[in-house]
């Protein structure tokens, strides 16, 4: 039986979208499971014998015994896929590359790699192998039509410990009808919205409770990209919670305009949805539509915002600099928007042109695009030329704008407004936060992480931090017991997200007047 191990590798460097500083918190060794090889595993035929090797979780064993090696990665993984596979190699083993930098980067990944698997995987995988077997396979498989997600199977998770990881994981689409210029969701997948059959995503749900996990990332790239699906998919959840031991509850990837739409915001909320991720990018609606996100400009931002927090849905938001229409106001802006709007956990980063996409092909017919900065294994660095500001200063301004929203100031200010935006009558009557609160949810790993956060806040040897984390335990105090689950939530984001942008390195002169700028706000106990 032919052995075949498969490698999700670990970033060369910490990066600000990791997350990995919260770990020491909840105890666990990676924040998510590897779900693309997960299913790639099941979609190897059962005569080969397969292991999964993660090196978030665990040293990679380059002596192990086996007869082909598969890597994948994004853009930020290019180095270590290059470097994993150049030890293999030297092993004589045979060593494949897959996933997003692989299908966007066939190219570059020629001279690394002895064969590339570009796209989806669900038909191309099975030829391989047995191209493979017979000794005569090709240096590139694509397939050149969208996969049907009916055919794709579920991840074989048995081939890991879950208990590695924070939450478990499903997919149940590909594609987006959105083209933002920057995003490569289209490349990859298409705009066609494809759909897993729910009764299908319903059984993997139900394999990952039984297998103790109850806090589970639906890794849509848009959960709303076919809403009548995500209304039927809701009720089949909210029908399926009703029935588990214990509360469930998901986090996903959707558009801001889901807030136009009162029922399926009801939905999201009765199926335990309690945090989403959306791409925000910019208060400033030029910018916006410069990059086709019209739909994002066409809506009130701070009112959409609201509507969703009103819920006690929290709200990871993608924020974006350097994009054509921002001249150098836009940090400030930016910093006002986010405060206004309650967003406490920001992802902010500048504009940078990936390979696939309409701003890189854009930027590289006007000569704006520096394609050797083009690598993902450096932070603060862009490979765009910006129209209204110089590169430089975008750089600075980026990593002073980070410093400022994640001093504990800052971050204080926005989350007693998003505090203050829960209402507390609907979300009495359903909320996901309280069932987070019933007796019959005690897990010791909940447990655990609360007492460890607890801890680490409440005797920090940062006096400021020790400050923030009393008022804003007093803030959640005054709202009611129906805000504790987000205190916890939202101070273990950001001890990974202060930790990072702590450590970030600024010329003198400019970090001497981010201290200027954060003295005038000193806390006082």
């Amino acid at each position: 039986m032919k052995t075949i191990l498969l490698i999700r590798p670990r970033s060369t460097t910490e990066t600000f979208w990791n997350l990995t500083g919260l770990l020491s918190l909840t105890g666990k060794k990676a924040v998510i499971p590897p779900i693309s090889l997960a299913t790639l595993a099941a979609l190897t035929p059962e005569e080969y014998r397969v292991i999964i090797s993660d090196e978030e979780v665990e040293d990679i064993d380059y002596d192990m015994e086996c007869d082909l090696v598969g890597i994948t990665g994004f853009t930020i993984h290019k180095k270590r896929m290059f470097d994993v596979a150049r030890e293999f190699r030297s092993r004589g083993r045979l060593v494949v590359a897959g996933g997003p930098f692989a299908s966007e980067h066939t190219d570059e990944c020629g001279d690394h790699f002895d064969v590339i698997i570009s796209g989806e995987a669900e038909r191309i995988w099975g030829e391989f192998l047995q191209d493979w077997t017979r000794g005569d396979y090709k240096k590139i498989y694509k397939d050149p039509e969208t996969v049907d997600m009916a055919i794709t199977p579920a991840p074989r998770w048995d081939l890991l410990d879950l208990d590695d990881y924070s939450g478990g994981m499903v997919q149940t689409s590909r594609g987006c009808p959105h083209d933002c210029e920057f995003c490569n969701v289209v490349s990859l997948f298409g705009r066609k919205m494809r759909l897993k059959p729910i009764d299908h995503v319903i059984s993997e749900i139900k394999k990952l409770t039984e297998m103790g996990k109850y806090d589970i990332f639906i890794s849509d790239d848009n959960f709303i990209g076919n809403r009548r699906y995500a209304r039927e998919l809701l009720a089949e959840i909210i029908k399926l919670k009703k029935k588990l031991p214990k509360t469930i509850r998901f986090m996903t990837q959707l558009t801001l305009n889901v807030a136009e739409e009162e029922d399926l915001l009801d939905l999201l909320t009765e199926a335990n949805f309690y945090c989403f991720f959306i791409g925000i990018e910019t208060p400033n609606k030029d910018s916006l539509n410069s990059i086709n996100k019209g739909h994002n400009a066409k809506l009130d931002l701070l009112s959409s915002i609201k509507k969703i927090h009103s819920r006690g849905i929290f709200i990871i938001s993608g924020m974006i600099v350097g994009i054509d229409s921002d001249d150098s106001g836009i940090f400030d802006a930016q910093l006002d928007f986010l405060s206004k709007a309650g967003l406490t956990l920001p992802m902010l980063g500048m504009l940078i042109a990936l390979k696939g996409t309409r701003l890189w092909n854009r930027l590289e017919s006007e000569g704006r695009l520096l394609a050797d900065l083009e690598a993902g294994d450096m932070f603060a660095v862009t490979n765009v030329i910006p129209k209204l500001m110089g590169k430089e200063e975008l750089e600075r301004e980026y990593k002073i704008l980070l410093k400022r929203v994640y001093s504990p100031e800052e971050f204080l200010i926005r989350f007693q407004n998003l505090i203050e935006q829960i209402d507390v009558k609907r979300a009495w009557k359903l909320s996901p936060l309280l069932e987070q609160l019933k007796p019959v949810n005690f897990q010791l790993y909940y447990a655990l992480t609360t007492f460890r956060v607890l801890s680490h806040y409440l005797f920090n040897k940062d006096r400021d931090i020790r400050i923030m984390f009393r008022k804003a335990m007093k803030i959640v105090f005054k709202k009611g017991r129906i805000s504790f689950p987000w205190l916890i939530e939202h101070f273990l984001y950001f001890k990974a997200l202060n930790d990072f942008v702590s450590g970030l390195e600024i010329d003198e002169t400019d970090d001497s007047l981010l201290e200027m700028e954060i003295r005038e706000k000193v806390l006082v106990p």
